[in-house]
């Protein structure tokens, strides 16, 4: 098969075709399976999907008054219940983030904003099957993301939810729904020496990016893959054009 385009389906029910000369996806290998013709998903499967997932991951955002703490926080800290579980072991490790620390300008005077998650290690069969809204949903949440306050006060030197003035949870249903991840994925568990993806597809001009391509979770595999995309689509000699104008 071939890529031509896009079909675009409106939040009213209209559909428009968007054609071009090729597709790039930023979506998961997973996610762009789904959006794929059904005659073009069986060899997909076993060149793009064949590799294994981390489990998703459980969010903190909040923000606090500073004005109570009793000393100004580091920006940056790791917390770790068993070193000899690993940090990949279910609500054992907690990253937490206190960007206004360094920027004031990010809260408004007197406050902090903070960003506290379990890198990878929610496990997404805990929540499968749940309904967002729902009291089971709502009690798993708030069970699953003590971990997460804990980790913030330790950070702090005093209890963040005495603080706290606003927070928002997110859940690996959360991350499933926004971020469009297949299973609320933390991404890809390339591990070294395995064979990557990479941009090129069995189908032509359709390409991917993000981290399902390039080893890596975040913003570098997502700006380095997009960059090997650009460069697959347009040829060597114009490479050496632009490298021409540019006086490289």
């Amino acid at each position: 098969g071939e890529a031509r385009g896009v079909r675009v389906r409106y939040r009213g029910g209209k559909t428009q075709v968007l054609r071009a000369g090729a597709v790039v996806s930023n979506a998961s290998t997973w996610d762009t399976q789904k959006l794929l013709p059904e005659s073009a998903r069986s060899g997909w499967a076993e060149e793009k999907t064949d590799f294994a997932a981390c489990p998703s991951f459980m969010h903190l955002h909040a923000g606090i008054d500073a004005s109570l703490l009793p000393s100004t926080p580091e920006m940056h800290h790791i917390w770790v219940g068993d070193w000899k579980k690993g940090v990949t072991s279910p609500q054992n490790c907690v990253l937490t983030s206190i960007a206004s620390v360094v920027d004031p300008s990010l809260a408004p005077e007197g406050k902090h904003v903070i960003h506290a998650y379990t890198p990878g290690n929610e496990p997404y069969e805990l929540w499968k099957g749940l309904k967002r809204g729902t009291k089971e949903y709502e009690d798993l949440k708030r069970e699953r993301s003590e971990v997460l306050w804990d980790a913030v006060s330790q950070a702090l030197g005093v209890d963040a939810r005495e603080l706290c003035e606003v927070s928002m949870v997110g859940t690996p249903l959360t991350h499933q729904r926004f971020l469009r991840r297949s299973m609320g994925t933390y991404g890809p568990a390339h591990k070294a020496g395995e064979t990557l993806p990479f941009p090129s597809t069995n189908i032509k001009n359709l390409l991917c990016t993000g981290d399902s391509t390039f080893p890596g979770i975040g913003l570098p595999a997502v700006g380095a893959s997009g960059m090997i995309a650009a460069n697959t689509l347009t040829s060597v000699s114009n490479h050496l054009e632009m490298l021409e104008k540019i006086g490289l």
